[in-house]
């Protein structure tokens, strides 16, 4: 990894946009159109930021024709301000929907945000909604009350399964679009979409407050209890069960060629290289990545394209490293609140967060920092 320099300012400052927003960020998300970043606020509000930049990185950059050393000219002018719109009164669901915008979820009604901040009420659920998740066709799935129903991407009722379960603490849609997980009432469930699925899947996984599927849609991580992550292949209904975490470890992420699962959880990135559990292992193999610290961390995301982690600390830290690699490049210094909701985009040229203590950032990297 590059490093980049400038006379005063901070890698920070230089590649990224920040906006103080009053409250804690709790979730932020890119809509699929690579139009705008949406952040979520504690106190119901979202936060929406373009995702193009007036004065984009890559035009200030400037390399030494001596000495091949890369620059990075301050900013002229400052960040535009984020558009602001208020959903509900505590801190809303948030997801994609469709092929540009977001879904947020207040107490009983789905909204559709466009990246411009147009709101609009696309469904009366009718009861609260405990979770959404991103469906097949840019529609949006929700668990209500032990309901699960499915919305096309203009809000129109396409199936409901009644009675799946209680109140649902995690749910994530399979890869394919064609299976979705839940976990109530100490069970995940893995089921088919559509009104009469076939019979589903169950393991007794005691307290779950994360679900992720790997990419092809073999593996299902799951974070169980307060210390510790499950394993469920679902081909066979093999459990692997890797304990003794520090803190919960409530993110999840897959690399593209779903043989690397990175947690939070630890003092560290933990990296978990499953491929030789489709063999004789019991366990995965450590790859230790990252730098260990006295500070947890809190959030973690593997880039699209590369074998490289974006971390958030409990300190306010944010850094990258390659997996099974020590060397980081540190993007944010600490010294500020936990950072949340730390995601990649699409195409892994932006890095977004928000932080406990009401910031929310998108980070944007030059073609060439990451060699």
């Amino acid at each position: 990894m590059d490093t980049m320099e400038a006379e005063t300012a901070t890698l920070y400052e230089l590649l990224g946009r920040h906006w103080t927003v009053g409250t804690a960020v709790t979730n932020t998300v890119f809509d699929l159109a690579g139009q705008g970043v949406a952040f979520a606020l504690a106190d119901g509000a979202l936060a929406i930021a373009p995702l193009t930049d007036v004065e984009p990185v890559q035009d200030r950059c400037r390399v030494a024709l001596d000495e091949g050393r890369t620059t990075i000219s301050p900013r002229r002018k400052p960040v535009p301000p984020l558009t602001k719109v208020i959903i509900s009164d505590a801190a809303p669901h948030l997801t994609a929907l469709g092929t540009s915008g977001f879904v947020a979820a207040d107490h009983g009604r789905l909204l559709r945000v466009s990246a411009s901040g147009v709101t609009r009420v696309v469904a009366n659920h009718g009861a609260p909604i405990d979770l959404i998740a991103p469906g097949s066709a840019g529609g949006v799935l929700t668990a209500s009350g032990g309901s699960i129903m499915f919305y096309d991407s203009n809000g129109e009722v396409v199936w409901l399964q009644e009675r799946v379960g209680g109140h649902a603490s995690a749910m994530a849609v399979s890869p394919d679009g064609r299976r979705f997980a839940i976990a109530a009432d100490g069970l995940v469930l893995v089921r088919s979409f559509g009104p009469r699925p076939e019979p589903s899947a169950s393991f007794e996984l005691g307290s779950v407050s994360a679900l992720s599927w790997s990419p092809d849609g073999s593996w299902l991580a799951v974070s169980a209890g307060k210390t510790g992550i499950v394993l469920v292949r679902l081909a066979d209904a093999r459990t692997v069960r890797i304990p003794t975490y520090p803190a919960k470890a409530a993110s999840l992420s897959w690399s593209a060629d779903s043989r690397v699962l990175v947690t939070s959880g630890a003092y560290r990135m933990i990296a978990w290289d499953v491929s030789g559990l489709d063999g004789d292992t019991d366990q995965p193999t450590n790859l230790p990545t990252g730098r260990a610290r006295f500070v947890l961390v809190e959030t973690v995301d593997i880039h699209p394209e590369r074998h490289l982690v974006a971390a958030g600390y409990a300190d306010g830290m944010v850094a990258v490293a390659r997996i099974g690699q020590s060397d980081e490049l540190v993007v944010r210094s600490p010294g500020r609140g936990a950072v949340h909701g730390l995601r990649w985009s699409s195409d892994g040229q932006h890095l977004a967060f928000g932080t406990s203590d009401g910031e929310a950032a998108i980070v944007s990297f030059p073609p060439h920092i990451f060699k």
